[in-house]
């Protein structure tokens, strides 16, 4: 996988990380002090799904991300109407961590040359299980 796929992927990534942390933590004082945090979280992954489509050249993965793109839309929209009252706050635990895996080891692959660039231009050898 090309650098800046895999950084792209590395965002998604992420994104569905902090969205399912901020689910799974009653504690987390999401709405307070103007932070909509399932709202940010939900328009995140939604312009990360559709920036990385332009650049994946895997056909599955390209429609993987169009699907998450869509319902990633779909959910922001409904939580956009429990913020102004007018619908009920959507569970997206699962959703987030299915999606996540969706993408985890695929994140880790490598180009064809069997290299991964770093940001200093080095090589470095990466082990997919």
């Amino acid at each position: 996988m090309k650098a800046i796929l895999k950084w792209q992927y590395d965002q998604l990534v992420k994104e569905l990380l902090l969205l399912q942390e901020h689910q799974s933590d009653p504690g987390c004082p999401c709405a307070t002090a103007g932070e909509m945090c399932v709202r940010k979280h939900l328009l995140a992954i939604e312009g990360y799904a559709q920036e990385t489509m332009a650049m994946e050249g895997n056909q599955l993965y390209k429609d993987k991300l169009e699907a998450l793109a869509k319902e990633a839309r779909l959910h922001r929209e409904q939580e956009e109407q429990a913020l102004r009252g007018e619908g009920e706050h959507v569970e997206l635990t699962k959703w987030c961590r299915d999606w996540r895996k969706e993408f985890e080891a695929y994140s880790l692959q490598i180009d064809e040359s069997g290299s991964d660039q770093d940001q200093a231009g080095s090589s470095k050898k990466v082990n997919v299980p």
